[in-house]
């Protein structure tokens, strides 16, 4: 059979394009070699969250988190089943491996599955995702060493009382959240950083704020730190490494590799094809999301770039779009994240930092959880709502937020940033009493102010 759209990968971003073609009415293939939701529903996203729930917001108890976890999973893994069905979806479990993809009909072998050993598509989408940063030092394959992507999926890490240290080496979202997540079980954490930066996409009231609450919560952090060697000593390992300031030996009873993200390129044939990339990522077009060579796209982690769930959902709306006559196109400056740090943070846009480097006047405008009367009756009144704004025109350029509910609160200034609305037009429109919600209104009233 030759299909109209073959997929390659069962991520947020795979899923989502073969559920889209295959409602638009393309005959689609969805290639997946492990579990359908990739690392976000199996390793990441999903399973943290449900930690921080149980952990940091009493959902549930330490004692059953991984049980319930896993029922989760299940449950969204089947709902992913039913919705591939549902949308004439053909999921083909195997490693697909690109053997021809220059003409108009693309080519792939499959192992793995005794149904299918090769397949042809009209056209392709790469969705394969990305993985942590390999590092190098020696000793790395020692036992007790996780790498990030695999952390929450150590079950010894978050059931042994005896694991009573732990070392994250990093300083982004994956190191933040996985020591939030541990310094709630009551281990010891230290965070080792690559240099003096923590969370380096956020707003600098942000880190400001992650730095004072590590310290609070006891977590503690090493800058500028390189590791040359790990070696096991009884039931610990010792990190041999250095500083400006010298040496530097520390123990823990596990390592989490939690450095940055990287693309996957390797393991399905792209090195074998003309398909232009790079160690960032596969080159596409931003408004299409198509390679070089064309009926072949590439969406999410691969593409490098904002490497996250959401983003390659969009990527995928793009890309069948482009296929289907349609006209979306995604834009990376409209897109918010959260880190589920305690408390959470949120942002969307261009910090402070970004705004006046890019030139012309801005306003920055702050309102506190404090004053907030929701958050006083919840007890969760740490943090604040911050707004970034071009003078005298009020164009918001981003929304940043740290306190309780960020991640539900952000949408609102994504869609703001979304349409270039005004603070004038977001301030003014009515916000339901007694919310969260009127923390972020009142944030873009103070920079109405301004202006």
């Amino acid at each position: 059979m030759l299909y109209d759209l073959i997929v390659i990968g069962g991520g947020p971003g795979g899923y989502r394009a073969a559920e889209l073609a295959g409602r638009a009415g393309l005959s689609t293939l969805l290639v997946e070699k492990d579990r359908l939701g990739g690392t976000c529903l199996n390793r990441g996203c999903i399973p943290t969250k449900s930690y921080y729930a149980d952990l940091l917001e009493g959902a549930g108890s330490p004692e059953t988190m991984w049980e319930k976890k896993e029922a989760i999973l299940d449950k969204l893994r089947g709902g992913i089943e039913t919705l591939m069905k549902m949308s004439s979806v053909k999921v083909c479990k195997g490693t697909a491996f690109l053997e021809d993809v220059e003409g108009e009909e693309k080519r792939l072998r499959i192992e793995g599955n005794s149904e299918l050993s090769e397949v042809r598509g009209k056209r392709l989408l790469l969705a394969v995702g990305g993985k942590i940063l390999p590092m190098d030092f020696e000793g790395k394959n020692l036992p007790g060493i996780i790498p990030g992507d695999w952390a929450v999926s150590e079950r010894s890490l978050w059931e042994d009382p005896a694991i009573e240290k732990v070392a994250l080496l990093g300083a982004g979202v994956i190191a933040v959240e996985m020591a939030t997540l541990l310094r709630s079980l009551g281990k010891e954490v230290i965070l080792l950083k690559h240099s003096d930066q923590i969370l380096r996409r956020c707003d600098e009231d942000i880190k400001k704020k992650i730095r004072q609450n590590f310290k609070r919560q006891k977590i503690s952090m090493i800058d500028s730190f390189r590791l040359h060697r790990t070696e096991e000593s009884g039931r610990e390992l010792r990190l041999l490494g250095e500083t400006p300031e010298g040496p530097r030996e520390i123990s823990c009873h596990r390592l989490i590799l939690a450095s940055s993200m990287v693309p996957s390129l390797e393991g399905f044939g792209l090195e074998n094809t003309s398909i232009a990339h790079s160690p960032k990522g596969i080159r596409v077009s931003p408004e299409t999301m198509e390679t070089n060579v064309s009926g072949v796209y590439a969406i999410g982690d691969c593409t490098g770039g904002m490497m996250l769930a959401h983003a390659a959902e969009y990527h995928a709306l793009g890309a069948v779009s482009n296929m289907t006559g349609g006209s979306y196109h995604f834009r990376p400056e409209a897109v918010p994240y959260c880190i589920f740090a305690d408390p959470e943070i949120a942002a969307v846009g261009r910090t402070e930092e970004e705004a006046l480097a890019k030139g012309g006047e801005i306003v920055t405008a702050k309102a506190y959880f404090a004053a907030n009367g929701m958050a006083l009756a919840k007890n969760a009144t740490e943090g604040f709502c911050k707004v970034v704004a071009s003078k005298p025109s009020g164009k918001i350029l981003g929304v940043h937020i740290l306190g309780p509910h960020a991640s539900d609160l952000i949408g609102e200034a994504a869609l703001a940033i979304h349409h270039n609305l005004t603070v004038r037009d977001v301030a003014y429109c009515v916000h339901p009493h007694p919310t969260l919600g009127e923390c972020l209104k009142e944030a873009f009233f103070r920079a109405l102010e301004l202006l």
